[in-house]
């Protein structure tokens, strides 16, 4: 076996071509995951404040005897449409939300919106609420929603509350094909984040 000498150290280019192509190959799978891993990360901002707006939204039926509705707040058209970029509960959030007692903590990436007032429904019988959004940044709109139908004494599903946000539809679970109430979950329709 011949060693090298001082003036032979180093790699050769078939070794550093071999390595840069196993760097390359890791990247292709692991960027997209990390992205994936990003956008779900950003959409849990929304089960937790659609979760906690259900919550209160239940408690404000119990005392009023309603359900409480606001628009869309944030307003992200001056943010130039849903993104990655966070917005700010501002003055006017505060306001449409007040009544109800719900504020997000800091920033947020969805424009929260919830409506009671469609045909079947009304303001006494359902709500919908959404949060929407574009966390993967790919400029599809997405929502993650919580709808709480109107129903019989029975428990039997006779009407809903649309979505107020881009008329989003119930989401549909995707295992049972049925339309999923009383719950946080994403309405795929357009797009998984």
């Amino acid at each position: 076996m011949r060693v090298r000498s001082n003036s032979e150290a180093g790699f050769t280019l078939v070794e550093l071509m071999i390595v840069v192509g196993i760097i390359g190959l890791l990247s292709a799978i692991a960027i997209p995951n990390f992205l994936s891993y990003q956008a779900r990360s950003r959409r849990s901002e929304a089960y937790v404040n659609l979760a906690a707006v259900a919550r209160i939204q239940n408690a404000y039926h119990a005392e009023r005897g309603e359900y409480f509705e606001a628009g869309a707040w944030p307003d992200f058209a001056p943010y130039g449409g849903l993104s990655t970029r966070k917005m700010a509960w501002d003055a006017a959030s505060e306001l449409a939300y007040g009544e109800l007692g719900w504020r997000p903590e800091g920033q947020v990436y969805y424009s929260y919106d919830t409506n009671t007032g469609a045909t079947p429904c009304t303001c006494t019988t359902c709500f919908t609420a959404t949060a929407a959004g574009d966390v993967d940044d790919d400029d599809l709109n997405s929502a993650v929603m919580y709808v709480h139908p109107e129903t019989t004494p029975g428990g039997v599903v006779i009407g809903e509350c649309p979505s107020g946000l881009f008329g989003f539809g119930t989401p549909i679970d995707s295992m049972t094909g049925q339309p999923v109430y009383d719950a946080v979950a994403v309405q795929r329709s357009l797009d998984q984040y």
